[in-house]
């Protein structure tokens, strides 16, 4: 029996490592075939030293789905100490892009440890900058030590739609302005991505590996706005070559949808820290900051006395270059030539005369003036939701004097509104009386998170409110275009399809070198004039004349924005 027992374990011996060499054999296939690169992932990632990490955010897109932050390339330089040769030009060169001195930067390179730092978009001008020539920054480049690696980057690095956009905290995690605070939680989260650098136990990088990016993972699906890339784009691009401080707001009327939202002067997203304590305060959004409309207001005047009948649009007015109102005399610009003479509606409007809407004014009366003025939305904000969006102000009737009523008339006194706030109010003349809010969100896109962020959010345009007839709006259309055509605002007329307007200049309790009062400058449209697709504020802080300053800006953006945007889209 004993040997009947080794017989049968003898025979069964190979079946048995048979049996372990297949398990063995499919084991190794599968490390292999299957899991084995995540294995050599795992072990590479052993080696790797995280230098940098950039926090994961769903991106933002505009009206038709391009980018507007989220995929923007940009470069960082990794040196790595051990191997450096041009010790003293690597130090300055990371100097430059991380603001410190060189010196430090020197010692530092005594450490085995690799130092990353992210390259400036402009790092020179004119040759040379804090104490770098071109030639110290070639031969830093060329080093053995420096390795150059592109990473992403949230925000295009000429910065366009800054205001729009906003910016986030210096950890990357939150937003602290523009959309980016508005909808943070819908776009906050994820896996960050990182700069890697693959090093033996000495740190000196692996070959073949080196430094790379490591592509991060977010959450939420993104957010899409109402703004048309290109015709942000082509305002950012006007503003640049001629408004210093101001802001300008492109939407289409018929729908609400702001197209373009800029502010001068900018900043860019990814550097704030150059913007913090700037005089200039880069950071304010000045499209929804509030101002006095001076004469653009003129359009709600002439609109309120239309149609309520207490003026029609050829009736007629004497301007003397003046009116008084009690003891208070309110000269009209045209007083040093005696005025306008007699001028019915039309012109008064194509002219800005101020007698003329001084005496609607007075004749319409503040409480119906600024009870239309409140249905228009003055004095609240418009809905669109930014962070620090002004709400202007809009005085309360009874408090008002004759004398302020004709300071309102003339959008003067105790008023004020934002860009955003006028290009509403222009939006009703070109909309046939309707009054459809501002919309700059378009829809929440759905996520891979399990909360609201993974469901999506159509943003619907609020129902419009009529606040004039259609026959008002032809009229002060009508009125409008003689602004452009003939009046002070001719400088925005629009060859294609034509524009109509209303110019303005609102004086500031600030003077100038020479102790002279100075004006903010308005120009508030709409184009074509048939079935009007733009609206159109061009707002330039202390730029004086609204027919000089503004009136040409708005031509140049109505006349290619035309060309590119298309309602259907």
């Amino acid at each position: 029996m004993p040997g009947e027992r080794a017989q049968r374990i003898r025979r069964g011996l190979p079946l048995v490592l048979l049996a372990s060499f297949t398990v063995l054999m499919v084991r190794m296939a599968f490390v292999q075939l299957v899991i084995g690169e995540d294995l050599a992932e795992l072990g590479r990632d052993q080696r790797a030293v995280i230098l940098a990490k950039v926090p994961a955010r769903a991106p933002i897109y505009d009206r038709n789905m391009r980018i507007l932050t989220g995929e923007f390339a940009s470069r960082a330089v990794v040196v790595f100490p051990d191997t450096v040769k041009a010790r003293e030009a690597v130090a300055r060169m990371v100097a430059r892009f991380t603001g410190g001195s060189w010196e430090a930067v020197l010692s530092r390179l005594d450490s085995p440890a690799a130092i990353y730092t992210q390259v400036a978009a402009e790092p020179l001008r004119d040759g040379r900058t804090d104490g770098i020539d071109h030639a110290t920054l070639d031969e830093a480049f060329r080093d053995p030590g420096v390795v150059i690696v592109e990473q992403a980057v949230r925000y295009h690095p000429d910065g366009i739609g800054a205001h729009v956009l906003g910016y986030l905290d210096p950890s990357g995690t939150r937003g602290i302005a523009g959309v980016e605070r508005l909808l943070d939680r819908y776009l906050a989260g994820g896996i960050p991505g990182r700069i890697a650098v693959y090093a033996d136990a000495k740190g000196r990088p692996l070959r073949g590996l080196g430094v790379r990016w490591l592509q991060g993972e977010f959450v939420g699906g993104g957010v899409r706005l109402t703004i048309d890339r290109d015709i942000q784009a082509l305002v950012e691009e006007v503003m640049d070559d001629s408004i210093e401080r101001g802001a300008v707001v492109v939407m289409d009327p018929r729908t609400g949808e702001v197209l373009a939202m800029a502010s001068r002067p900018t900043f860019r997203p990814g550097d704030i820290a150059s913007a913090v304590g700037d005089p200039a305060a880069p950071l304010l959004n000045r499209a929804i900051m509030a101002y006095p409309p001076g004469s653009v207001f003129k359009v709600v005047v002439a609109a309120v006395a239309i149609e309520t009948g207490a003026a029609s649009l050829y009736d007629t007015f004497y301007d003397p270059g003046y009116v008084d109102v009690g003891a208070t005399r309110f000269r009209c610009y045209a007083h040093e030539q005696g005025g306008h003479g007699m001028i019915d509606l039309l012109d008064a409007t194509a002219y800005s005369c101020n007698t003329a809407f001084i005496t609607i004014g007075l004749r319409v009366g503040a409480a119906r003036l600024l009870d239309f003025a409140e249905q228009l939305g003055l004095g609240s904000t418009t809905g669109v939701a930014l962070p620090g969006e002004q709400a202007g102000v809009i005085p309360e009737a009874q408090s008002l004097s004759p004398q302020d009523v004709a300071n309102l008339a003339i959008g003067q006194g105790r008023l004020s509104m934002t860009p955003l706030q006028v290009a509403t109010v222009m939006s009703v003349i070109a909309n046939g009386g309707l009054l459809q809010r501002p919309r700059l969100v378009r829809e929440v896109l759905p996520g891979k998170a399990p909360d609201r962020r993974a469901s999506g959010l159509v943003v619907e345009p609020a129902e419009p409110v009529r606040v004039f007839s259609e026959d008002t709006c032809r009229q002060v259309a009508s009125m409008l275009e003689a602004v452009t055509r003939r009046g002070t605002g001719t400088a925005a007329w629009v060859e294609e399809g034509g524009s109509a307007g209303k110019t303005g200049s609102a004086e500031t309790e600030k003077e100038d070198r020479t102790d002279s009062p100075t004006s903010h400058a308005w120009f508030a449209g709409f184009a074509p004039l048939s079935e009007p697709r733009l609206v159109i504020v061009v707002f330039v802080e202390e730029g004086m004349s609204g027919g000089k300053a503004a009136a040409p800006v708005f031509a140049r953006i109505a006349r290619r924005a035309l060309e590119i945007y298309r309602p259907s889209e």
